[in-house]
């Protein structure tokens, strides 16, 4: 390790004393490793659900086969446990974060913090052994008890209810994060471990901060019923929710590595939009990069289609180390780049090939169940089919879109015509066919057969050539 390196690495394991000798032990191949790449989706497995939607998101993580992604914005109440210490075991930290390049390098530069915490309620105990952060991206690793047993049909989630600022005790927003989760599979792979990966978009991780999270159990049903194709389906699926106990714990962070700022403020032209490129911030995380979009913008700007580019070739794409979140009046974007950290990386551009661009005056329609018809016209859109049941309908909308694109056309609350407002009952869209995208919602039928729908994204629009801003090197 550098020099450099080791002057940024102050979020060290105590002293690091025997860290090579716990490094040789923990990289020595465990016994049962065969087949190992097909057991990653219960190693690292993650879940969704939404909380409040007060800003698009789009998670970082790549999704995996054995579950979805839960991305929140957080607003919630809390609760308090007392917390005690523990011994936790390194080696089975790497086992369970050695498919993560930028963790496995991150414990490799002795980026982690130590904290052997366990918060209870009542007799039921979980274990938080350690922490990567830096002022940007906060990593937590909770661990279960080792005498905590899964049924086989049952999942553990550990969800945020609160996290506040130590020394005030206000209450932190502004940041989202995802989770993974355990399956009976998993809980022994894993090591009892679930991850928690959090992103402050806006502002800074407090240097020491209190949280309440909740750890519940989720009982899946043996058989999942459905409705025939093409017939009107009520809550088809209901997942059923066990609470195991409310947990509290309180962490001061070590010496956080300053971030490497570089300002723009560089207009961009692109399809008739002003998009500005405000400023760079080089974390030992990764690299977050603000734009700001024009007031007189005649669209909103919905998506931008990035890419981190090395010599000429794509290195990262999308939801695989590229995060993006908005701020609630859609003036503006903030990207963040992962990357390894203190991997100094080599010269960089970010390429932004195409965007998403929603017309102002297109935003709301008016939907017409009865007659099938939406106004104002949207170009490449259409109401296939409606299903009426006896309080409820069935919608399928079709949207004309490039390949193989899919992406979330509605808000979840809409309106009748009289102005009450109400909430999706369920919302999904399918994989494009003959790159036609379907989405499907249901709602509570009104009486006058018309509600108003907001919406939220559409189609992709690739640039013939990618507008290339190169990245500053740490």
């Amino acid at each position: 390790m550098t020099e450099d390196n080791q002057d940024m690495s102050k979020n060290s394991l105590n002293g690091g004393q025997g860290w090579e000798a716990l490094l040789a032990e923990a990289h020595a191949e465990p016994e049962g490793l065969d087949f190992v790449e097909e057991r990653l989706e219960n190693r690292i497995g993650l879940n969704k659900r939404k909380k409040r939607r007060k800003r698009a998101i789009y998670s970082s993580l790549s999704t995996v086969a054995a579950a979805l992604v839960f991305v929140f914005l957080v607003n919630t109440n809390g609760a308090f446990a007392q917390t005690l210490s523990r011994l936790p075991v390194i080696g089975q930290l790497i086992e369970y974060i050695q498919f993560d390049k930028s963790l496995s390098r991150a414990i490799e530069n002795e980026y982690i913090q130590e904290v052997d915490l366990t918060a209870w309620d009542g007799d039921k105990g979980l274990g938080l052994p350690y922490v990567l952060a830096d002022a940007k991206n906060l990593v937590l690793f909770f661990q279960l008890p080792d005498d905590f047993e899964l049924a086989a049909d049952e999942w553990a989630h550990i969800y945020l209810k609160e996290m506040r600022e130590g020394r005030t005790g206000e209450k932190l927003e502004g940041f989202a994060y995802t989770t993974s989760s355990l399956s009976p599979e998993g809980r022994e792979e894993n090591h009892g471990f679930i991850m928690q990966r959090y992103h402050f978009s806006e502002g800074e991780l407090p240097e020491q901060i209190s949280f309440d999270v909740l750890l519940e159990l989720e009982n899946l049903p043996r058989e999942k019923s459905e409705a025939p194709v093409g017939e009107f389906a009520e809550d088809a699926y209901e997942h059923q929710m066990q609470e195991i106990g409310s947990f509290t714990f309180e962490v001061k962070f070590n010496e956080f590595a300053e971030p490497i700022v570089s300002e723009f403020h560089e207009q961009l032209s692109i399809r008739g939009q002003s998009i500005t490129l405000e400023e760079m911030r080089v974390y030992p995380t990764g690299t977050e990069v603000s734009f700001a979009f024009a007031d007189e913008n005649t669209s909103w700007v919905k998506g931008l289609d990035l890419t981190v580019a090395e010599e000429g070739e794509s290195v990262l794409r999308g939801s695989q180390g590229i995060s993006a979140i908005y701020k609630e009046d859609y003036s503006g974007m903030t990207v963040f780049i992962e990357s390894d950290y203190f991997d100094k990386p080599k010269e960089q551009e970010l390429w932004i090939r195409g965007l998403r661009l929603l017309d102002k005056e297109e935003e709301f329609i008016t939907v017409d169940l009865e007659k099938k018809t939406i106004t104002p016209a949207i170009e490449g859109m259409e109401l296939k089919k409606v299903i009426k049941g006896e309080e409820k309908a069935n919608l399928v909308f079709a949207t004309k879109v490039m390949g193989e694109e899919a992406f979330g056309a509605f808000a979840f609350d809409y309106q009748d015509e009289q102005g009450n407002t109400y909430t999706l009952k369920n919302m999904g869209t399918s994989s494009s066919q003959n790159s036609w995208m379907e989405t499907h919602i249901t709602v509570d039928y009104p009486e006058s057969g018309r509600i108003i729908l907001q919406r939220v994204s559409s189609p992709l629009l690739i640039l013939e050539e990618p507008i290339r801003i190169p990245l500053p090197q740490r």
